[in-house]
């Protein structure tokens, strides 16, 4: 007889360190706008495996814009210190991770704020 009973597997994914606030703090502080472009906003998406000791490998632009804010993301992505790798079962495991860096002018920081209800 088969038990239907099966142990369910408890996963965290993995994050950086100090959560999603210290995060964005990280990439306020790192994130630099490229030399030699004046315009463009969007964002680039990085996939990347975070290792069973929290090291990034891998690190690919999976979503881009032009070739130097996707080599800005990689590069500030790269500068991250380790992170906490995933989780399953009390056991840190390597698994594939995504983010999403938005590059954004004053500009349309301003009109985004304009809109807002008050």
């Amino acid at each position: 007889m088969v038990s239907l009973s099966a142990k369910a597997q408890k996963l965290t994914p993995p994050h950086f360190r100090g959560g999603d606030k210290a995060f964005h703090e990280f990439l306020k502080e790192n994130l630099k706008w490229p030399k030699d472009v004046s315009g463009g906003e969007g964002i680039v998406t990085i996939s990347f495996f975070v290792e069973n000791d929290g090291r990034l490998t891998d690190l690919k632009v999976v979503k881009g814009m032009s070739q130097p804010f996707n080599k800005e993301a990689l590069r500030v992505i790269a500068l991250s210190e380790r992170w906490v790798p995933a989780m399953r079962d009390g056991h840190f495991i390597k698994s594939k991770y995504s983010v999403p860096i938005q590059f954004y002018t004053m500009q349309a920081v301003q009109v985004l704020d304009s809109t807002k209800v008050n």
